[in-house]
């Protein structure tokens, strides 16, 4: 399936959450199987990521964060949503939604997940 970047990011969380609670041997493998490919693509996407923050970076501050340069600010969004814009190939079976009958999980972890579950027909 075509899939944007930024919606990687939230599949990714969501598989996060997914991958901390008890499920049936045979659906916590597959959510590894899938958390793992998705994983790669986050990957991808972080280190251009940080390429893009490291050539628009004016400095380091606390925890982790960096002071962009002013008059680059504009530029600098424009690439990063070039990047969250971009299309991948997720080559993933869809979870069932029945799957997860088990467990008790928000609307907000079912939103990030909603592109990658199926509903059975």
């Amino acid at each position: 399936m075509k899939i944007k970047v930024k919606d990687i990011f939230n599949i990714d969380e969501g598989l996060t959450i997914l991958s901390e609670k008890e499920l049936p041997v045979g659906v916590a493998f597959h959510i590894q199987r899938v958390h793992k490919i998705v994983g790669g693509e986050v990957k991808t996407a972080q280190e251009l990521r940080s390429k893009i923050i490291g050539k628009y970076k004016e400095k380091d501050l606390e925890n982790g964060r960096v002071k962009l340069k002013e008059d680059k600010l504009e530029v600098f969004n424009k690439e990063l949503e070039e990047l969250l814009d971009q299309e991948v190939n997720l080559e993933v079976n869809k979870i069932n939604i029945n799957d997860l009958n088990t467990i008790s999980i928000t609307p907000k972890t079912l939103g990030l997940l909603n592109t990658i579950i199926e509903e059975e027909k």
